[in-house]
């Protein structure tokens, strides 16, 4: 059983690095460890607010003259990271295999209302946390070498009734083609919360290994965006690739 349980493994690793089936793999090497947590940690309150951990915002108010402004608009606009050191041993084929784990917190919070100049009949936003891992010096190479999103929500609202509740819901217009009210509502939703990169090209000696994470956050109309990361959690597990396009005999 505990023969059959390392084969699992080992064929797992050797589909993400593109390697023949037919190869198998042992674990060796070192492991390490690190974390940013201790007591940053994400919190939902009873009424809906997040607090604790790494907060970003972003926020469409609804201004006393009727305009709306914005603040904290944009992609990438909270930032955070650590690294763990690792080293490897002699030989070939040594791999990497790096899990960033992370509590994600995501507030969306969209409005209307007739008060807006001009009237402004949909409102969304958009709050996510993306996730990306490097490996230095070079010429280690990371697999998947792009950001993976964590976490993401988009939620929009739209209503045509303020317009319409003078007249009648039957009423055509360009603004209302179907001749009807209508209040609609859309959540789009992304998530991982835990992913894992490799990295080859690796010989012996000692490498950073660095996890980075951003916030992208973006609002229309009266809108609210909040994005809250914390703890995280970074293993990073050194293993050996021994064969390659053949079967190893035990």
């Amino acid at each position: 059983m505990k023969k059959s349980a390392v084969v699992l493994a080992v064929a797992l690793l050797v589909a993400a690095l593109g390697v023949s089936s037919a190869a198998f793999a042992q674990s060796s090497g070192n492991f390490t460890y690190g974390s940013n947590g201790g007591s940053t940690h994400c919190v939902l309150q009873s009424g809906g607010q997040i607090i604790g951990g790494q907060l970003c915002e972003s926020n469409c108010a609804l201004q006393p003259d009727g305009t709306v402004a914005c603040t904290g608009q944009g992609s990438d606009l909270c930032v955070g990271g650590f690294s763990v050191g690792i080293k490897t041993n002699s030989g070939n084929g040594n791999v990497f295999v790096m899990r960033p784990s992370a509590v994600i917190g995501l507030l969306t919070d969209v409005s209307l209302t007739t008060k807006t100049t001009p009237f402004t009949g949909t409102s969304s936003a958009l709050a996510g946390v993306n996730f990306s891992v490097d490996v230095s010096p070079a010429p280690a190479k990371v697999i998947p070498n792009y950001p993976v999103t964590y976490a993401s929500r988009f939620v929009q609202i739209s209503s045509n009734l303020f317009d319409v509740l003078a007249t009648t819901c039957t009423t055509v217009s360009t603004t209302n083609p179907t001749g009807s009210c209508f209040f609609d509502f859309h959540e789009s939703t992304v998530s991982a919360h835990s992913f894992d990169w490799i990295a080859t090209g690796l010989t012996s000696g000692q490498y950073v290994v660095t996890v980075n994470w951003s916030s992208s956050l973006g609002n229309t109309g009266i809108s609210r965006a909040l994005t809250c990361v914390g703890p995280v959690n970074f293993t990073v597990d050194q293993k050996k690739v021994f064969q390659f396009n053949r079967t190893n005999s035990f």
